[in-house]
């Protein structure tokens, strides 16, 4: 991923108090790594942050004309201790666009696959 993209993506998750450690793209998937201070001062992911995340994605593949593609996030303390991941299908953005499926849809899809440590 170039720089300018990434300064993109790493702009708007610094907004929600996200700091980017790893990105990676492929045909399928962007990948990341962020740490989340939400989720350091409470012990677990914050579903809400987690939805800006993936609005932060759409924002850049409506307006900034990013391919779509699923995403795979890892989510850290700030001391950088794995506490879960979650992932977004292509096709949930895909049918969410083209109002196949609700908001309200997409984001039960999104919570149901979201992993903690503990798990």
């Amino acid at each position: 991923m170039d720089d300018d993209r990434r300064f993109a993506l790493e702009s708007r998750l610094t907004n929600h108090g996200c700091y980017l450690r790893e990105l990676a793209e492929d045909d399928d998937a962007y990948r990341l790594t962020y740490q989340s201070a939400a989720a350091d001062a409470n012990g677990e992911i914050p579903h809400q942050q987690v939805g800006d995340v993936v609005n932060d994605f759409r924002e850049l593949f409506d307006e900034e004309g990013w391919p779509v593609r699923s995403v795979e996030a890892t989510v850290t303390d700030l001391d950088d201790e794995p506490l879960g991941s979650w992932r977004a299908e292509a096709a949930w953005f895909e049918a969410l666009a083209a109002g196949d499926l609700t908001e309200v849809e997409f984001s039960q899809r999104l919570l149901e696959g979201l992993e903690t440590v503990d798990d």
